[in-house]
């Protein structure tokens, strides 16, 4: 398909939660997100799949009918870790390319099914790859929990109507696939079940005694609907004359429950924080649209009159590791006694703003009460990973060996900066180096397959988009892993890392990208505080280096100041 229809094709899909329209209308479709044998790009197709037992996912490499093998069969040929979207889950999965006795039988299975795999491999004049997608793990949209089970019931709707299309197609002799699409189908509702009827369920009647009836009835519905699940599968093994009847009347019984369920949770459901902040310690700041009107005013008039720089910029310290960058101290104080702020800018890997980032140093140095040292670290693409995690590293080792305590230490950085300081605090534990005392990341990039939902779902409403990430991604990668730590923060072992703040807008396309880091860095036991500011974009921060500081940006030094501090004395933050 050309990319654009591809492209088409994808957006609709993320849009809408797995349905879209046109020739895939109604079709078991996924979007297979595979690294670039060649380039270490990522790049995502969307591909029509089949179940197979044991929760796999079968995709066919039939490039529709083309005489070769598509450019996503090469990639995981390359480097089988994927990533499969199904329109309610990620799933990070491993590609297997089937060979023998078992890519004959499956492959005849497909053709069982639809006659069109059959018609694709005589016209290719090959042998179409069968490729199995093993899943490793899975995570949830970023949704509110109500509209999460409703994109889960309506998944399970949209597979029993696939069935119930199948049923009508195939009358009383039943194919090998319509069965094993109806085992996948009725394991996942019990699995459905089970987690609501033991972790879902309690957790409400704790909260809404008032629900104690409604949770009655659902929990007893388990029980039946299990019973139904066994008849549905027996008479898809049988076939009697009357299946299509039957599957209705099973079908219509399933759909009565979930919306049964609905009607009474959802609204409750969607009250509760969002599943991956459950146990993290956010912040919330609410913004208006003043407020978003001064931050870019604020912003663009740092470009036409630059506020001079009021600060002391003599060297705190003899050297920096043969790294250049500049001292910048509007607190006073020693390097040696009173710690440093180690401030790495942002940029994309590839651009710096001499001018401007001193003032970012300054407001800094002034927040956390210390001097300040601005890293001029190296740019792509004349200088890729690991050039820049490189000179992040060194700086930062040149500052202890010269007495520099590294508890009083404290990491700092935006955008691209965040994720090199992210990177840093993996790399230098992997190292054995002390570690600093704290770390600051202003709208990370952490993870680098750039599979972050909010790359979609704020495209537009962001001063950056999805392909400005795909570009500088792939300019300091350089080929790169997307996939591996340090580079990407979020695939390491994120054990051990000292107290984070974590800092973004919420229509910022990279939300997800400190979201999921916040998250999987508290469930590493890491001290973790994310402070999200209402309907900002990315990088809003900025705003603090003008002359008169808008109310968001006096907020964010405010905030900086207090977790510094509180931090430092080891007393537990708000």
């Amino acid at each position: 398909m050309p990319y654009d229809f591809n492209q088409q094709i994808i957006q609709e899909f993320r849009a809408n939660r797995g349905i879209v329209g046109g020739p895939f209308e109604g079709a078991r479709l996924l979007l297979l997100t595979t690294t670039g044998a060649r380039s270490g790009v990522r790049h995502t197709v969307p591909l029509g799949y089949l179940h197979d037992e044991g929760g796999r996912m079968l995709v066919i490499a039939s490039a529709g009918g083309a005489p070769h093998h598509p450019a996503w069969y090469h990639n995981v040929r390359a480097d089988p870790h994927v990533t499969v979207e199904t329109g309610v889950f990620t799933i990070e999965a491993e590609a297997t390319v089937l060979e023998g006795e078992e890519r004959e039988r499956l492959f005849a299975r497909a053709v069982e099914a639809d006659s069109g795999w059959a018609d694709y491999q005589a016209k290719s004049g090959r042998v179409l790859p069968v490729v199995a997608l093993t899943p490793r793990s899975a995570s949830f949209p970023d949704l509110p929990e109500g509209e999460v089970l409703k994109a889960i019931h309506d998944a399970f709707r949209r597979e029993l109507a696939l069935i119930r299309a199948d049923a009508a197609v195939s009358g009383p002799r039943v194919g090998a696939q319509l069965r094993v699409n109806c085992l996948a189908v009725c394991g996942g509702l019990r699995h459905h079940h089970t987690a609501e009827s033991g972790q879902l369920f309690p957790h409400l009647r704790d909260r809404h005694p008032e629900l104690d009836a409604v949770l009655d009835r659902l929990h007893a519905e388990h029980a039946v609907l299990d019973r139904l699940l066994d008849d549905l599968q027996k008479l898809l093994s049988s076939g009697p004359a009357d299946l299509l009847t039957e599957v209705d009347r099973l079908i219509a019984q399933i759909d009565n429950h979930l919306s049964y369920e609905e009607r009474h949770l959802l609204p409750l459901l969607n009250a509760l924080p969002p599943r991956h902040e459950d146990h993290l310690n956010v912040t919330r700041v609410p913004a208006t649209s003043d407020d978003n009107a001064a931050v870019t005013a604020a912003i663009r008039a740092l470009f036409t009159r630059t506020p001079a720089l009021a600060a002391d910029v003599t060297p705190a310290l003899a050297h920096t590791g043969g790294v250049p960058g500049q001292w910048v101290s509007a607190a006073g104080g020693s390097a040696t006694e009173d710690g440093v702020t180690l401030y790495v800018h942002g940029g994309g890997f590839e651009r710096t703003q001499p001018t401007l980032e001193p003032l970012m140093a300054c407001r800094l140095s002034q927040a956390t009460r210390r001097p300040a040292f601005r890293v001029d670290q190296r740019l792509a693409p004349d200088h890729p990973y690991p050039a820049a995690l490189d000179d992040v590293v060194a700086v930062y080792r040149s500052l202890l060996e010269q007495g520099v305590p590294a508890e009083r230490t404290i990491v700092c950085g935006e955008s691209s900066g965040g994720t090199l300081v992210l990177s840093a605090l993996l790399a230098l534990r992997q190292a054995g180096d002390p570690l600093p005392g704290a770390a600051v990341a202003i709208s990370p990039l952490t993870d680098l397959t750039l599979s972050s939902r909010s790359l979609d779902t704020n495209d537009g409403r962001d001063v950056i988009n999805r392909r400005v990430a795909e570009h500088v991604t792939a300019q300091y990668l350089a080929g790169a892993r997307a996939d591996q730590a340090p580079q990407s923060p979020l695939h390491g072992d994120l054990h051990g890392l000292p107290p984070l703040l974590l800092v973004a807008g919420t229509a910022e396309v990279l939300l997800d990208d400190t979201r999921r880091f916040a998250a999987a860095a508290s469930a590493a036991g890491v001290d973790v505080a994310l402070d999200l500011y209402e309907g900002m974009p990315h990088a809003f921060h900025a705003s603090v280096m003008a002359q008169d500081l808008p109310p968001i940006a006096v907020t964010f030094l405010r905030r900086l100041t207090d977790w510094v501090a509180e931090t430092q004395a080891g007393g537990t933050r708000r």
